[in-house]
């Protein structure tokens, strides 16, 4: 892979040779986004159309807009000979998805309708097939014998990059911008970021910074430190297996609660958790309505991932209701017509996200007031929300507590006012939004 220069040489080369001309920049025109504010959308390229490329994207995106996301996260899109996580070229598209201009088209139209594009990128490690194999050995790790290992025994396929090498740092950095500055790209999605030192991201995130200073980092890791080296946004893992155990295993609704404040409380102001019911790890394993017992349960959690407010994920094709396993080894792609109730379901919920800024950035009140139900409050500059969701398969009746009880609320999702009571009946896994 020839790296991307990006200190600007002076005069000309030994030999008189002409140094060569700097590329053209292209940054992104939108404005910065903030954690709070950020509505993901997860693609699998070769899933996601039928055609399975980049250009097989655009007749879509006007529906991704109308389903209420903001930013479109895109898995590994480079040259591979496996799994996507195994990147053989960090500089140039799979010639499945299409070519650099297709990206460039894809990304052009995408800001046009006030998209963000986010890149998913693997720097801890590379295929065996990346030409630093060969070219740069002693920027991999190595173990006594000096054979490059794998950064897990079970990930056969990559070769483990070894960060003490101040020049794969400067090499790595150089990929990434030029994505910034000659393709505008958004912001990007880091693989296995805890497996990366955090004092190659920090300096790695300030000078891309430079290039674009409204880049957005999704770090896919656990450490705190993230924040300080400049991510905004990290992984709710524990929120999520918290939410399977209330669903699938009949935990207390209140062990929710308790997973929100536990992953919160290292979050600093400004960033944020990542909230899903699925992902491309999990829907491996099977998609939501399998994971969570049925289609209207998957639904029911996935009021609860807004319910306490972080910011929520889609991936690919879940607003179809497919229940088919999206990316597998065989290509499936999304049949978009399958069920136009889970549209329905998801564009309805994150209007009303997008419309509330208490739900979004108010604090999580929660109120204990069933162990089958999740009862949630935020407030923020006058405006007030209440969320409330069964996440049982039976009816239940909730209490409502006083702080809730009285007129003024109306309905989020039907603009109908709410009626006041102080017991309010959900069906198995219905859900309430109210505003007032």
């Amino acid at each position: 892979m020839a790296l991307v220069v990006l200190a600007s040489l002076a005069g000309c080369r030994a030999g008189g040779e002409e140094a060569p001309a700097p590329q053209p920049t292209s940054i992104s025109p939108l404005p910065a986004l903030a954690a709070q504010d950020v509505v993901l959308y997860e693609v699998f390229i070769a899933d996601f159309s039928a055609a399975g490329t980049l250009d097989g994207m655009l007749p879509r995106l006007d529906s991704l807009k109308a389903l209420g996301v903001n930013t479109l996260w895109l898995m590994p899109l480079h040259p591979t000979h496996g799994s996507p996580y195994a990147v053989d070229d960090y500089g140039a598209v799979n010639r499945e998805f299409g070519d650099m201009a297709a990206f460039d088209r894809l990304v052009a139209a995408a800001h046009q309708r006030g998209l963000r594009v986010m890149l998913d990128w693997v720097a801890n490690h590379t295929s065996y097939y990346h030409p630093w194999i060969l070219a740069h050995p002693d920027w991999y790790t190595r173990d006594a014998t000096g054979q490059i290992v794998h950064p897990d025994p079970q990930w056969t396929d990559v070769a483990d990059l070894n960060y003490r090498e101040p020049a794969l740092r400067q090499a790595m950095v150089a990929a990434i911008k030029s994505w910034v500055t000659q393709h505008a790209i958004d912001g990007f999605r880091c693989d296995a970021a805890d497996l990366v030192p955090d004092d190659f991201w920090l300096p790695a995130l300030s000078e891309l910074r430079q290039a674009n200073p409204n880049l957005f980092f999704l770090a896919e890791g656990r450490r705190t430190a993230h924040y300080a080296s400049g991510f905004q946004l990290t992984f709710g893992w524990d929120f999520y297996s918290a939410l399977q155990n209330v669903v699938v295993r009949r935990a207390p609704a209140a062990s929710l609660a308790a997973a929100h404040a536990q992953e919160m409380q290292s979050v600093p102001a400004g960033a944020y958790r990542l909230r899903f019911t699925t992902n491309h790890d999990e829907v491996q394993a099977a998609p939501p309505a399998v994971r969570f017992g049925s289609e209207a349960a998957a639904r029911a959690a996935y009021v609860a991932t807004l319910a306490f407010g972080a910011a929520p994920l889609l991936y690919n094709g879940q607003e179809a209701g497919d229940p088919a396993q999206l990316n597998s080894p065989t290509r499936q792609p999304i049949r978009w017509s399958y069920d136009p109730s889970a549209g329905r379901f998801y564009r309805e919920l994150l209007a009303a996200y997008n419309h509330l800024p208490a739900l979004r950035a108010g604090p999580a009140e929660y109120f204990d007031q069933s162990p089958n139900a999740v009862v949630v409050r935020h407030r923020l500059n006058g405006q007030e929300v209440a969320v409330l969701v069964n996440l049982s398969n039976g009816p239940v009746s909730v209490a409502l507590p006083t702080a809730l009880q009285g007129a003024a609320w109306t309905d989020a999702l039907t603009k109908i006012a709410v009626p006041g009571a102080s017991v309010v009946a959900l069906p198995a896994y219905g859900y309430l939004v109210w505003q007032r």
